[in-house]
């Protein structure tokens, strides 16, 4: 879910960029007020959150009402990563025994909206070449256009999941958090793919294939190659 901290804040959960780990710290170290609407929700979201049934909605117009400003904005912060990164990690966890590609809603249901549903199908029984490949042809520029339907119109804090620690621990300094540093430092991995067999390995043509569609996350990002 999208997470509501004590003072206002509002940090978005990108799909794997280390978002379970920070939502967990959050809650670990008293900060986390609540969460609202769905674990992956954007903005557009939080305040459009269509059908949920009757108590969940309820629910979240409560919360809406009670904690999440919209005017002026509350802070809002969101993490991303490497594009390259980002496709193996979803790779890894997806292709996990115990998901074995479970999909992730459904992009012809808005009622069962996922930002990642158009995906489903793409990788099941696939090398990971197979699944980046699929999503290329598909979608090229995915990564991309993922971040871009969190981070724009701008977010007040975009951190980075290779320094997601320090990030994080730039956000709760400038809004005013008290917090235990050494706390949130020595705080365990959450939700690491448990696949088996070494790391993955591109192919040469098809990385730099996805390195051009992905251009514009490296380089509003600040990525190199």
């Amino acid at each position: 879910m999208a997470v509501i901290l004590r003072g206002g804040a509002v940090f978005l959960h990108i799909p794997k960029t280390g978002g379970t780990w920070v939502t967990s710290v959050l809650r670990d170290t008293g900060l986390f007020r609540c969460s609202i609407g769905h674990r992956h929700a954007n903005w557009p979201h939080l305040l459009a959150p269509g059908y949920q049934g009757v108590g969940r909605k309820v629910e979240n117009l409560y919360k809406r009402s009670a904690y999440l400003r919209t005017s002026p904005k509350p802070f809002t912060f969101c993490f991303v990563r490497h594009p390259l990164a980002w496709y193996e990690s979803f790779y890894r966890y997806k292709s996990q025994a115990h998901l074995n590609w479970e999909r992730d809603g459904d992009s012809r249901d808005w009622n069962r909206w996922h930002p990642n549903s158009i995906l489903n199908g793409l990788g099941e029984g696939n090398t990971f070449d197979e699944f980046v490949e699929n999503v290329i042809d598909a979608y090229p520029g995915y990564v991309s256009a993922l971040f871009s339907y969190y981070t724009l119109p701008p977010v007040d804090f975009i951190g980075k999941q290779e320094t997601l620690t320090d990030d994080l621990l730039t956000v709760l300094e400038e809004t005013g958090q008290r917090f235990d540093e050494k706390a949130i430092r020595e705080a365990a991995p959450v939700n690491q793919s448990k696949s088996a067999g070494g790391g993955i390995e591109w192919d040469p043509v098809l990385r730099e294939r996805v390195l051009a569609l992905e251009a514009a996350a490296l380089q509003r990002f600040g990525y190199t190659e």
